[in-house]
């Protein structure tokens, strides 16, 4: 029978008071283990916190409680910070956005970085949170609840591998309400009504930003995400014979392919184009720089629409205002999220906003129900009615 595991208090010739036990690790040596007491009650409850944690960890446990988060940060970056990996167009290692994690753990590590893995709490996360909430980013405002919720997603998997490599016990994020709330970010509201629509258009072919037409056209003819065609769609992809687009799988955020149909508008522009293009099939349909987001501006400023958010339109209120338009023409819910290419339906949900035209409507129809109340009818007639 093993002996039970044991240490003593003991408080040397300078007053301070400490909890000591004797170990061996993995290695066959013997070490000794000293913790800092306030006092000699304080010395007795470290003491027994320690031979509890030998207990359920073993000596790798006392090991990992000298680690700081700069040694997760290292581990992070090392393994899992990395370009992704692919497989038969399969994700099997890395990150598609390793840019965004890099930005974050340099934030992480100025505020994290010496403290020690297992003294982060709760409340530390949640101070980070605050002090990120009131800084300003490079567009001179504070992060959005949407910037927040992917920067915290990315602590909380930093977090996660301390875990799983047995670091910390807990994650911190488990020990408080949830910090991260998808439904706390800014819906998308801003769409496009179709006088909007036509002054944009006009505004592109009369201004220095008509090289962005044929994209804002695909884009509110399809509803596909701006990167999905002016980054990666390839001539390749674009067959005129079945008026489709194939978005490649390789170029989409849930990793799936999906084929679009042209319009007649976005088989005329497309036609339009390839003439004037160098019709390899490797090439870019779309030669577009960095600054579209500054042609797209300069656009909608002509067109006298307002840009930007939260209150104005941006190049994504494109692919909102194509989700708008589907539900409007009658398409069901899961039919308009596999055209967008979402994997889940509260997805396609949060694109969804009730337009002008749309609210118009419902009044009308208030209105129609209020004509019909008024007339003389027997109670179980109104019932039915509103049933």
């Amino acid at each position: 029978m093993a002996n039970e595991r044991s240490g003593y208090t003991f408080k040397d010739k300078t007053g301070t008071w400490y909890a000591r036990t004797t170990i061996t690790d993995s290695t066959g040596k013997r070490r000794n283990v000293k913790r800092r007491a306030k006092d000699k009650r304080d010395a007795k409850e470290i003491l027994k916190s320690i031979l509890r944690e030998l207990d359920a960890e073993g000596s790798k446990s006392l090991d990992a409680s000298k680690l700081i988060f700069n040694d997760l940060a290292d581990f992070y970056q090392n393994h899992y910070c990395k370009p992704a990996e692919y497989v038969d167009g399969k994700k099997v290692a890395g990150l598609r956005d390793v840019r965004r994690a890099q930005d974050c753990l340099v934030r992480f590590r100025e505020y994290f970085g010496k403290r020690r893995l297992r003294e982060i709490t709760y409340s530390d996360i949640r101070s980070y949170y605050m002090m990120r909430l009131k800084e300003p980013t490079h567009y001179k405002r504070p992060p959005t609840i949407a910037t927040m919720n992917r920067e915290l997603g990315v602590l909380r998997r930093i977090l996660g591998i301390g875990v799983r490599e047995g670091w910390i016990p807990r994650s911190p994020f488990n020990m408080g309400e949830p910090l991260i709330s998808p439904a706390s970010e800014r819906r998308r509201e801003q769409i496009l009504s179709v006088t909007d629509e036509q002054r944009l258009l006009t505004a592109c072919v009369k201004s220095q930003s008509k090289h962005l037409l044929p994209l804002i056209v695909c884009l509110l003819d399809t509803g596909a995400r701006k990167s999905e065609l002016a980054k990666h769609l390839r001539w390749r992809s674009v067959c005129f014979i079945t008026r489709t687009l194939t978005i490649e799988c390789m170029t989409t955020k849930t990793l799936k392919a999906r084929q679009i149909c042209m319009t007649e508008r976005m088989f005329q522009t497309l036609s339009a184009l390839y003439e004037t293009s160098s019709k390899e099939l490797d090439a870019c349909v779309f030669e577009t720089s960095r600054t579209v987001h500054r042609a797209f501006a300069k656009a909608c400023k002509a067109a006298g629409i307002t840009y930007g958010s939260p209150h104005g339109i941006t190049l994504h209120s494109l692919r909102h205002t194509a989700a708008t338009r589907l539900v409007k023409g009658q398409m069901p819910l899961h039919m308009v999220g596999r055209i967008l290419g979402h994997s889940q339906p509260q997805t396609t949900y949060r694109y969804l906003s009730a337009d002008a035209e749309a609210t118009a409507q419902a009044a009308a129809i208030f209105e129609t129900f209020n004509a019909l109340a008024s007339e003389p009818q027997s109670t179980s007639e109104i019932v039915d009615l509103i049933n």
